[in-house]
C-alpha cells in the first residue's frame, strides 16, 4: 500500500520518479510501512495528538486518502506478525486465533483484562494538501471502527452521485457514544467538503456541492438533483404575456391600464330601448279588458 498511496500519472524520465532506497538481497518484513508519516491517536480525554503526545490543531483540514483493513499479532509492545486484507475479504476468527496461542503470549488490555495476541486494526491514511504532509490512524477500537465505517460509507455515496476519484476534506472531531457504561466521546471525521484528485494532470481540485435551494441564477448550472416546481404557465397551461418588463431606449413601457366597468360604461352607454314601436301593438289579455 505504501507504494500505492496517492499514486498519480507522473513523468517517467524523471529521479523522484525512479527513487529506490532498499537493498538488494534485503527483504523487508511483511507490513512494513503500515504507518505513513505522523502516528495520530484519539485518547480517553477526547483529544487528537501525534505519538509523542503533542495536540493536533482542531481546524487541520486533512484529505481521506485510503484505509486499510490489517491483523496483527503483538509481542513486547510490537507487532510480530502483520497480515494486510484484500479488499473485500472478511476478518478471520480472533478468537480461534487467539485459542491457539499460549496464556502466558497474552497481553493486559486497556480495561486491565488479558486478551489474545492477535488483534484486528482499521487504519486510515490521510494527507495535508497545503504541506503533503502524511498522517496515519490506527484503531482497534470499537469507536474507532464506527468513526472509520461511517467515513467510508458517506465516500462511497458520494462517488455513486459524484463519480470515482472522489475524496472527502475532513477535520479531527469527536462526537458522543453511548455504551453499557453510560457513554463517552469517540473519533469523529468531520467532513468539511469533497475534492477530485487524480485526472490527466493529476491535480487537486475542489467538488462544489449542490445548493440545497436552487436560484433562477445557478439553476441551470447546478448538478443538483433538486426537480424545480412548475411555474405558473405551466400550471395555467397557459403563456403569462410580457408588459414590457425589459427595458429600451425610452424607457420601460407601462402597463395597459386595468379594466374597469364604470369606464367602460361611460365611453359605450348602451342603447335604450325604443318607447315607440313600428306597426300596430299587439293585444294582450290586459289590453283585452
Amino acid at each position: 500500500m505504501s507504494n500505492q498511496l496517492m499514486k498519480t500519472e507522473m513523468p517517467a524520465a524523471d529521479g523522484f520518479t525512479g527513487w529506490e532506497d532498499s537493498v538488494e538481497g534485503v527483504e523487508r518484513p511483511e507490513g512494513a510501512g503500515i504507518i505513513q508519516g505522523a502516528l495520530v491517536k484519539f485518547t480517553n480525554e477526547a483529544q487528537w495528538t501525534t505519538r509523542d503526545d503533542d495536540e493536533i490543531a482542531t481546524d487541520l483540514e486533512l484529505i481521506a486518502v485510503d484505509v486499510q483493513r490489517v491483523v496483527q499479532k503483538w509481542q513486547d509492545g510490537l507487532p510480530a506478525e502483520t497480515r494486510i486484507l484484500e479488499p473485500g475479504e472478511k476478518f478471520p476468527d480472533l478468537e480461534a486465533l487467539n485459542a491457539e496461542v499460549p496464556r502466558s503470549e497474552w497481553v493486559e488490555g486497556p480495561d486491565g483484562k488479558l486478551r489474545g495476541p492477535w488483534q484486528a486494526q482499521h487504519i486510515l491514511y490521510l494527507l495535508d494538501p497545503g504541506t503533503m504532509d502524511k498522517y496515519t490512524f490506527p484503531t482497534g477500537t470499537v469507536g474507532g471502527r464506527i468513526a472509520v465505517g461511517e467515513l467510508r460509507d458517506k465516500l462511497i455515496w458520494m462517488r455513486r452521485t459524484r463519480g470515482p476519484n472522489v475524496y472527502p476534506v475532513v477535520t479531527l472531531s469527536d462526537t458522543h457514544m453511548r455504551t453499557r457504561f453510560g457513554g463517552r466521546q469517540r473519533p469523529h471525521f468531520k467532513i468539511v467538503r469533497w475534492v477530485r484528485l487524480g485526472g490527466e494532470g493529476g491535480e487537486v481540485g475542489a467538488l462544489p456541492l449542490p445548493p440545497t435551494t436552487p436560484t433562477p441564477a445557478s439553476s441551470a448550472q447546478s448538478e443538483s438533483p433538486l426537480v424545480p416546481e412548475p411555474s405558473l404557465a405551466e400550471e395555467m397551461d397557459d403563456e403569462i404575456p410580457d408588459f414590457g418588463s425589459e427595458n429600451t431606449e425610452g424607457g420601460p413601457k407601462a402597463s395597459p391600464p386595468l379594466p374597469n366597468p364604470r369606464r367602460d360604461l361611460k365611453k359605450n352607454p348602451p342603447a335604450k330601448a325604443s318607447a315607440k314601436t313600428t306597426g300596430k301593438r299587439r293585444l294582450t289579455n290586459l289590453d283585452a279588458g
